[in-house]
């Protein structure tokens, strides 16, 4: 190319922003980076750079380093590279390798056989005379910016969305920054540090696609066109389509500006948790809102807030996001568009009724059956790839989705699913296909899913058994409870189930609940555990249902995933105002966390424990059974509340092991143990004789402790033994491994 020009190095990154970097021929000592800006889109990347291009115009020297004549082309070179890391002893280089890719610019000197190359994302710059030779030194570049005194980090070298080299036009740029300038609108650097421009997103295609017809929408469009939008509160159902509304609206805001003369409206999209991210110190929170109120009042953009009650939680110092935005917004000054339920409105109108008052309420109802299923196909067909639901079964998921998925709205779940699908590229679904395909999406089982498929409580017992030993009268209970969820007569206002598991210590109260878990949702991990021996004071309780930033609380894990079964363990030890909590989930299916949101428990199975009765004497009689369950029924009606009784489905009580159950515990013990991957990589076979299998489960039980210490027992008797002999004896592999006793020949002697 014969005219100068600028070469700007574009990157597509993965949260969505575009950075674009001018490539210079070379460093010079004290040189600072070189120039570089990030925005939504590449226009207004070139715009923001356009100011620091100006500056490199006016000196000529410095600007013949930023002109190029020559062709530049973008390469990309793939190395492996052995990551290290920082330790007293020095830099530990790993074993392990970690794919790179990296792009790079080489230009051919003129009148020359050699070759620039610049790697800009280092800002390296060196000459080749072979580019067959450039990848080799890229790698031993790569490795030296990996150690030393301040070793790069490997998200340095993170792969990108897309890079590409394009031409800027020195002469030409002038006027169009110009032009860009008077229709920009005015700069926003602390919405652009915490928002998103969805009206910008919308531009670039970035927003996600809206499909369908929203009255709610047409209601709205007047409102597009006034100088200043209302402040509107969208309330509705967790996945009714409020999201997507303002994403309409974003749209409506691109199209209104792309008149001759329109004003450049933004929409900024951020949440509370990203307006106080990295504000540590006092009044550091409160200095970003009021720069977000003074960039936003007066002017023709919106900010919106996707979840109002987490902006009106207080703070430390009592004071909350909306505390300091409520002022400009009641005045008009500020338009903002808010989200939350009908629960949360109530509760937000007591905490600030002017600040309700002063934003249009927008219901958005929940979609019908028939609005979702001619959704699904618009939909399907936007993705990639592709998705396509034949018409009966796309019935049969809005089924699926209303009997298992209370949790959510329609048509939310059902977006949700059809995004599921085209991430499995799954493009064609049939009605065979979509139970499986709906189980591998929930974790419930087929069985119970597919209406055709009979599914008999003594098969889902018989399941539970294998996992629950000596219990067979709980686990028939325990299957009745799925039985009823099968044929749909579950009450959808409440949890799946409300069991309270009765009796003494170490006989499968807790093994129950994780088969359950297994069962219904094949993980035993979908099993939420609360210890209620630790939730004795009230911050105790707050601690369950507040919130916390690695999203261990209760709260947390039922918000992530409804579909679980939650155990409250030795409930008895609770404080009592723990059973005012568990009272609404108990009979609602809800429960109100700490923010003041909904956590919805109707798909979940509720378990509870307890010791209760279990040391109560039987009554004397002739029909006593030695080997039955102790009744627990009067000292639990003596312990709990009557409305707390009413509420659970069975008291389910569990009696003490006898000798033959221990045995086949120790059997399940043992078959764990033979699944160990030591074992399995040696190839050893364990082999169990009768008398051994007596031994260990007398060793292994306690009357006060039941089979609790017979994993102890097996992991001191026969584990450690084996892995003695396995760590003396490296060599020794596909043997048979015979434990038996004292009085018999093996290898391990109990």
């Amino acid at each position: 190319m014969s005219r100068a020009s600028f070469r700007v190095f574009v990157t597509k990154h993965h949260g969505g922003l575009t950075s674009a970097v001018l490539l210079r021929r070379y460093r010079v000592l004290f040189d600072p980076p070189p120039p570089a800006a990030m925005a939504a889109d590449v226009e207004t990347a070139l715009t923001r750079l356009a100011s620091q291009a100006a500056l490199i115009a006016e000196e000529p020297e410095n600007a013949a380093r930023y002109l190029w004549t020559e062709e530049l082309e973008l390469r990309r070179v793939d190395v492996e590279i052995h990551p290290g890391r920082p330790d007293p002893r020095g830099y530990v280089i790993a074993s392990s390798t970690v794919p790179i890719r990296l792009a790079y610019a080489a230009a051919k000197l003129d009148g020359s056989p050699l070759h620039r190359v610049i790697v800009p994302r280092f800002d390296w710059s060196f000459v080749a005379e072979d580019l067959a030779a450039v990848p080799d030194t890229l790698r031993a570049l790569f490795f030296a910016s990996l150690v030393g005194d301040a070793p790069s980090s490997l998200y340095d070298l993170r792969r990108e969305i897309d890079e590409e080299i394009i031409e800027w036009n020195p002469v030409e740029y002038a006027s169009r920054i110009k032009k860009k300038a008077a229709e920009a609108a005015d700069p926003a650097p602390t919405l652009e540090a915490v928002a998103e421009d969805w009206v910008a997103m919308a531009r670039a295609n970035r927003l996600p696609a809206t499909v369908g017809v929203d009255p709610i929408f047409d209601s709205l469009r007047s409102n597009l066109d006034e100088q200043r939008m209302p402040s509107l509160l969208f309330v509705g159902p967790r996945g009714a389509g409020k999201t997507a509304l303002v994403r309409r609206i974003a749209r409506g805001l691109l199209e209104r500006s792309r008149g001759k003369g329109a004003p450049r409206r933004r929409l900024w999209a951020t949440s509370a948790d990203r307006i106080v991210a990295g504000m540590i110190y006092l009044g550091m929170w409160q200095q970003r809102c009021l720069a977000m109120v003074k960039e936003l009042e007066g002017g023709a953009d919106v900010l919106y807030l996707d979840r109002l009650a987490d902006a009106m939680a207080p703070m430390s110092d009592g004071a909350s996001i909306t505390d300091l935005l409520a002022a400009a917004i009641i005045s008009g000054e500020l338009s903002m568009f808010a989200e939350c339920d009908e629960a949360e409105l109530v509760r937000a109108r007591q905490k600030n009724p002017a600040l309700i008052d002063a934003m249009r309420v927008i219901r958005v109802p929940e979609a019908t059956p028939a609005q979702v299923i001619a959704l699904l196909e618009p939909y399907g067909a936007r993705l990639e790839p592709p998705v396509s639901i034949a018409a009966d079964a796309g019935r049969r998921l809005v089924d699926l989705l209303a009997a298992f998925r209370r949790d959510t709205a329609f048509p939310g779940k059902a977006i949700q699913f059809v995004d599921y699908c085209s991430l499995q590229k799954q493009t064609q679904l049939s009605l065979s296909d979509l139970t499986t395909t709906f189980g591998a999406w929930s974790g419930l089982p087929v069985d119970l899913l597919a209406p055709e498929r009979a599914l008999d409580t003594r098969a889902i017992a018989h399941e539970l058994q294998k996992g629950v030993i000596g219990q067979d009268a709980a686990c028939t209970v325990a299957a009745r409870v799925i039985a009823r969820l099968k044929a749909g007569l579950d009450d959808p206002q409440r949890p799946v189930g409300a069991l309270l598991f009765a009796g003494p210590t170490g006989v499968g109260k807790t093994e129950l609940a994780k088969q359950l878990a297994r069962y219904l949702f094949g993980d035993a991990e979908r099993l939420v555990r609360v210890d209620m021996s630790e939730i004795t004071t009230p911050g105790a309780i707050a601690r369950l249902i507040t919130p916390s930033p690695a999203g261990t609380s209760l709260a947390d894990r039922i918000r992530r995933q409804p579909l679980s079964v939650v155990l409250f363990d030795e409930i008895e030890k609770a404080a009592d105002s723990a059973f005012d909590l568990l009272l609404g989930v108990l009979g609602e299916g809800r429960l109100t966390d700490a923010l003041g949101r909904l956590i919805d428990f109707r798909m979940s199975l509720i378990v509870m424990t307890t010791n209760l009765g279990a040391a109560d004497p039987r009554p004397a009689g002739f029909s006593s059974d030695p080997d039955a369950a102790p009744d627990p029924s009067s000292a639990i009606k003596n312990f709990f509340r009557p409305e707390l009784i009413g509420r659970l489905d069975s008291v389910v009580a569990f009696r003490p092991l006898p000798p033959a159950a221990l045995e086949r515990i120790v059997d399940l013990e043992l078959a764990k143990l033979r699944a160990r991957p030591g074992i399995v990589a040696r190839q050893l076979r364990l082999e169990l004789t009768p008398a051994a299998r007596s031994r260990l489960a007398a060793l292994g039980h306690d009357p006060k402790l039941g089979a609790r210490p017979l994993r102890r027992t097996i992991e001191d008797l026969v584990v450690a033994p084996l892995a003695e002999r396995m760590a003396k004896d490296p060599s020794w592999r596909d043997a048979l491994v015979r434990i038996a006793t004292h009085a018999e020949p093996g290898e391990i002697l109990i």
